[in-house]
């Protein structure tokens, strides 16, 4: 009985919009076999899941905002860098309190392309932001293959 009532709710939909909706998402892949199937998607937030014996319903939505909550520290690291200024415009400084010897900074769009990246030669190192468009990007500083800090960059 359940299931008749949610396939009904499903038709009404399709009928009522005239067309059936489709999720855009950023990745995702779907997988089967002969007993199974599986797809996933990044981007969207689970919202609710309707399960019986034999079917299961996810519905989401989809996120518009990517919020950094927290950046991991490497415990042992004494080391301050700063971001400025930010927003940015033309170029950004690089400052690190400390040596610059084995740091490298790479350049991410919002998503995750790696953009540009270089080694620290001077401090503060300057890096070229002119030629990217209005957005968010993130600066990685990493040492030795370690990752020290990111910094979430608003280009204006």
């Amino acid at each position: 009985m359940f299931r008749i009532f949610i396939l009904t709710i499903i038709a009404g939909c399709i009928t009522l919009t005239g067309i059936a909706q489709e999720v855009v998402v950023s990745a995702g892949s779907f997988s089967k076999n002969s007993s199974a199937s599986i797809s996933w998607s990044l981007g969207e937030l689970v919202t609710h899941t309707l399960k019986t014996n034999e079917n299961i319903i996810t519905q989401g939505f989809q996120q518009t905002k990517l919020t950094v909550t927290s950046v991991d520290e490497i415990p042992g690291i004494r080391m301050i860098v700063s971001a400025f200024p930010n927003p940015v415009q033309e170029n950004i400084n690089l400052k690190v309190d400390g040596e610059i010897d084995y740091l490298k900074y790479v350049v991410y769009d919002l998503n995750g392309r790696m953009l540009h990246q270089g080694a620290f030669d001077s401090n503060p190192m300057v890096v070229p932001f002119y030629e990217y468009k209005s957005g968010i990007y993130f600066i990685r500083i990493v040492m030795a293959g370690a990752e020290i800090q990111t910094f979430k960059i608003i280009k204006q």
